[in-house]
């Protein structure tokens, strides 16, 4: 009997000494810099349609598609614009001929903006913004001839 007294004396001090109670705890650190930046991801190319005279290729006309460009700023001081390109990078003979292009955009998100001329800047807030961006190229003289085109949009985050 003392023996067992003994062992059961010995399990309970043993079971004491690593009793939670005893438990070290601390705090580990995470740290992070974010710096500033704004980030542009294009999400769908465009394509432009003719009008009805094939006098205009355009993303808003019927089978036109707009491009879906977003922009992640993490900084308080960027704006977006674009430039609409001079000419086609690929056209068949005559497509580049009496030409001018536009662009245009508008936006949703972190920063909201109507319908506006490329080449205007537009003050951006901090977050996501979808930015539908549409070109529009317009033979001032003939129409546009057969065959494949094609062009950049530039778009600014500066």
């Amino acid at each position: 009997m003392r023996i067992a007294a003994a062992l059961l004396l010995m399990m309970t001090a043993s079971s004491a000494l690593s009793s939670p109670t005893d438990a070290a705890t601390t705090s580990v650190p995470f740290t992070s810099t974010v710096l500033s930046t704004c980030v542009l991801t294009v999400g769908t190319p465009g394509v432009l349609a003719p009008n009805s005279d094939y006098t205009v290729l355009d993303s808003q006309e019927a089978g036109g598609t707009s491009s879906i460009v977003t922009v992640t700023s993490t900084g308080a001081s960027y704006s977006v614009s674009t430039d609409a390109p001079s000419s086609f990078n690929v056209a068949p003979t005559g497509g580049n001929d009496n030409l001018t292009f536009e662009a245009s955009y508008q936006g949703t998100g972190a920063t909201t903006i109507g319908s506006t001329l490329g080449t205007v800047s537009t003050l951006l807030g901090l977050g996501l913004t979808t930015v539908t961006l549409d070109l529009k190229a317009t033979k001032s003289t003939g129409v546009f001839p057969q065959g494949a085109y094609t062009t950049e949009v530039v778009v600014r985050c500066e």
